[in-house]
């Protein structure tokens, strides 16, 4: 009985984050169009000037797009524990029968959810962008975006948990979010990096993301996808437990 509340109380709060996402159709048409500029006009840009051997620059930046759609999407997810403080709402789970570890679960589950939703969108616009994706491609794409999208959406919680107002987390934010988006290889490639930016790339979780789409849709690949799934699902496990015992200790 006691596993069959927590479930029930993970899917009610997944539930209400998926329902309140689909609420907000601006905020669906806008995180769809913001990455189309990205890949458009700067991709278009860019790709005048250089190019990687059979990929065109656009096609080399289209997975880099999806990493970024799924990471600005995921961290500011975290905004929601804020928004759910403010109006009460958080402190009613949180004397709910159920345990932290599940209202953590249920929240990132949710914001996994809309994250990957908006992601998916940005990968079927590839069909048009002649990139390769075939029914085997597209699973494996799921698979390798929900891993990233749990890991950002657990980071994005463990700070919302901390701040008390929404100008601290955007700030915070600002700091966390543009050195993960730079430094993941989405817009160029992080070879001829100085040593010290490319150490820190390999600390960020969103490297191994966008090395993966990378090698999935284009074939190409820096570490391969087998280094890139271990460290992915090392940093989601990290970031799980950490939100998680974070959350737990929670009054």
């Amino acid at each position: 009985m006691e596993y069959n509340r927590e479930f029930n109380g993970i899917k009610a709060i997944w539930l209400r984050e998926f329902i309140r996402f689909k609420r907000q159709k601006s905020r669906i048409l806008t995180s769809i169009i913001s990455p189309l500029l990205w890949l458009f006009i700067f991709g278009s840009g860019f790709g005048s000037m250089v190019g990687f051997g059979a990929a065109n620059y656009q096609s080399f930046l289209f997975p880099g797009i999806i990493g970024i759609t799924i990471l600005f999407t995921s961290i500011f997810f975290g905004v929601s524990i804020i928004w759910d403080r403010q109006f009460g709402f958080l402190k009613e789970i949180l004397v709910a029968p159920l345990s932290r570890i599940s209202i953590f679960l249920g929240k990132a589950l949710g914001g996994t959810t809309t994250s990957m939703i908006q992601g998916t969108l940005i990968l079927l616009i590839g069909i048009f962008l002649n990139v390769n994706i075939t029914p085997s491609t597209f699973l494996i794409m799921l698979a390798l975006m929900f891993i990233s999208s749990l890991t950002i959406v657990s980071i994005g919680l463990i700070i919302g948990s901390k701040m008390e107002s929404f100008e601290g987390f955007n700030l915070v934010m600002t700091f966390i979010n543009m050195p993960m988006f730079f430094l993941s290889g989405a817009l160029f490639p992080l070879a001829n990096l100085p040593i010290i930016l490319r150490a820190l790339s390999w600390i960020n979780p969103m490297t191994y993301a966008v090395d993966a789409f990378r090698g999935v849709l284009l074939g190409i690949s820096s570490m391969g996808l087998f280094v890139d799934l271990i460290a992915m699902v090392f940093f989601c496990a990290l970031f799980l437990f950490a939100g998680a015992s974070i959350f737990s200790q929670r009054r």
